[in-house]
């Protein structure tokens, strides 16, 4: 099978950390140019990744001959100018997160996919990681089972009692812990700020996990960070999302939780799940950390243990501080649209579902400026064919 060409579009901190790094490690993949508009980091990006050649005019990208597919990390003000005249082009996109930062855009972006039959894929990666797929998993089996296994504590006081409508619904809460110094300063000037450009990732999952339609938002707090949103599903189902801007970035950011039918199941930092009320499932999984990263320690305790030893190596070293990084799906999602692009699989996230996620974020910053919750109708997650 002859490798893939590819083009990075935005060579940035994520571009840095994620995209070009995967594309250089991966035999099936050519990284074939780099495209900044920085001529410093360009030379750089080309000189580190191994970049064929290095283009500063995002144009010559969608002319080349020599291209198969565009990754854009570039700030979400630079979407449907690139990525409509590429599909046009007959290169398939994966773009960053959010798909666009108005409606008309991304309407505009679903035609042409449609039009051209050329995919893209939004970087919604939590849907590939593989601590989220072990999630999704039990959640669908949870839903599926009506009673989870009786605990000890129960056991001597349950009865016989018909179901009440609420114990078929889902709760689900996601804490994220940020830390805002980590931040670059567009975040601040931004009037979406983070609670748009990041929630999307997590109302994506909200909706991925939800089989009922969403109905109501409601926000609490600052668009910059420190806020709360409840989503309310159509049969009951809630889910919350608590962010914090003032957290501690050594503590484990992402923490997810369902409770539905009398199972509790969560998801640390995408290294370790836990669950009750399976009785044929084990309480704790584990999961590796990111490819870059050989650490050996597992689950939360691992990571504690990882951190330390990783603090006192940069102390004794007199070294900068490794960042210890998980296993978010950024490598796999890519690799499933490329399969996906190959005519081997799904499209792990079309924009049609991203257009939704996005409609409910705007939703939820309608939500923080009003101080009041607000109605999501058929026409904020409802496409027509």
């Amino acid at each position: 099978m002859s490798k893939i060409r590819v083009a990075v579009v935005g060579c940035g901190a994520l571009a840095k950390l994620s995209h070009l790094k995967h594309c250089q490690m991966d035999e099936d993949i050519t990284l074939q140019v780099v495209c900044d508009t920085d001529l410093k980091n360009l030379k750089y990006c080309q000189e580190k990744f191994g970049a064929v050649r290095a283009e500063s005019d995002w144009h010559k990208v969608i002319e080349a001959q020599d291209v198969d597919l565009c990754i854009l990390a570039t700030h979400q003000t630079f979407r449907g100018e690139f990525i409509i005249p590429a599909l046009k082009a007959g290169k398939p996109v994966y773009t960053e997160k959010p798909l666009a930062p108005d409606i008309n855009e991304m309407m505009e972006i679903l035609k042409v996919t449609r039009e051209t039959k050329v995919p893209v894929c939004v970087g919604h990666n939590r849907r590939s990681s593989p601590a989220m797929l072990e999630f999704k998993r039990l959640a669908e089996k949870a839903k599926a089972e009506r009673d989870g296994a009786l605990s000890q504590t129960v056991t001597n006081f349950v009865g016989s009692r018909s179901r009440i409508p609420e114990e078929n619904a889902m709760q689900l809460f996601m804490r994220i812990n940020d830390d805002s110094r980590s931040w670059k300063n567009w975040v601040f000037w931004d009037r979406e700020g983070i609670m748009f450009a990041e929630m999307v990732h997590f109302i994506d999952v909200a909706l991925w996990m939800n089989d009922a339609k969403p109905v109501r938002a409601f926000a609490e707090g600052s668009p910059r960070g420190n806020f709360t949103l409840l989503l309310r599903f159509s049969d009951g189902s809630l889910t919350t999302m608590v962010h914090s801007m003032v957290g501690n970035f050594d503590y484990p950011k992402e923490l997810f939780e369902f409770t539905t039918n009398y199972y509790t199941v969560t998801m640390d930092q995408h290294f370790e799940v836990k669950q009750s009320g399976f009785a044929d499932e084990p309480s704790v999984r584990t999961f590796p950390y990111a490819v870059a990263w050989a650490n050996q320690h597992q689950g939360m305790p691992g990571y504690f243990q990882a951190r330390d030893e990783e603090l006192a190596r940069a102390k004794k070293e007199g070294d900068a501080v490794r960042w210890l990084n998980v296993e978010k799906g950024h490598y796999s999602h890519l690799k499933r649209f490329i399969s996906h692009v190959q005519g081997k699989g799904e499209n792990p996230c079309p924009v049609d579902t991203a257009i939704g996620v996005n409609k409910i974020a705007m939703k939820f910053l309608e939500s923080a400026r009003l101080g009041l919750p607000v109605v999501i109708n058929p026409e904020d997650w409802h496409l027509p064919e």
